[in-house]
């Protein structure tokens, strides 16, 4: 269960849902924007996630570490792989690099012509409506990676059905933490949670990158010892 927590986490802060949720709590009245929002994400996630485990049973154990179908070595270079993510993303020097690959791209031919556009979350959220938000919910949390490797570690654990639906739960209910906090504090004190949530997104603009790097860095290190492991025995 430990991994299934670590891997919800990291999806928590995964950066097109962050935005999301700034947008959301930038709104003049984000309370009922937000509850939409999560009930499309939450429903459609946690349906999703049985219909993975259930339609593709012992095969979705390939999405995870554990998943006897990779072998030693994929599962090192997909180790070595989250160790450079971890790196491009955690310190200085990566951010260099990213920025100076960014700034020798080709451009557009038009590029210089047309202002920079927004994320398409932050244009689609920016129409406040409570259908648009539960839509936008519902996308912004289809599976990703580190939900399908959940789902892989399940399913290669023999998880019973009822386990399964308790570890999807529990993922998607620590997924999408940062949308169900803001939601509470509102229907209790909205005065102090609107100060909170002003500083929770300063610190996640601030940090956001940081902490993927170090769970991508931990993903790796035991990507890495499994495949040593199995390689040595």
């Amino acid at each position: 269960m430990g991994v299934i927590i670590l891997l919800a986490i990291g999806s928590a802060v995964f950066p097109m849902l962050l935005a999301g949720v700034a947008v959301l709590l930038s709104r003049s009245k984000p309370a009922k924007l937000m509850m939409a929002f999560w009930l499309g994400g939450f429903t459609t996630s946690v349906v999703l996630g049985i219909v993975i485990i259930n339609v593709f049973g012992e095969a979705a154990a390939s999405l995870g570490s554990e998943g006897k179908k990779l072998s030693p070595t994929v599962t090192l270079l997909a180790g070595v792989l989250a160790l450079l993510l971890a790196w491009l993303l955690g310190t200085n020097r990566g951010h260099e690099l990213i920025e100076s690959w960014r700034a020798h791209r080709p451009r557009r031919k038009n590029h210089e012509e047309k202002p920079d556009r927004e994320p398409w979350a932050e244009r689609v959220l920016d129409r406040s409506s409570i259908g648009v938000a539960a839509l936008a919910g519902a996308i912004l949390n289809l599976p990703g990676p580190f939900y399908l490797l959940a789902l892989g570690h399940m399913a290669a654990n023999h998880y019973s059905q009822a386990g399964e639906i308790a570890a999807i739960l529990l993922f998607n209910l620590i997924m999408l933490i940062l949308v169900e906090a803001p939601i509470i504090g509102y229907l209790f004190d909205p005065t102090r949670i609107d100060k909170m949530v002003s500083a929770l997104s300063a610190w996640l603009n601030k940090n956001g990158l940081r902490i993927i790097a170090l769970l991508a860095a931990i993903w790796g290190i035991s990507l890495i010892g499994k495949s040593l492991h199995d390689i040595l025995a």
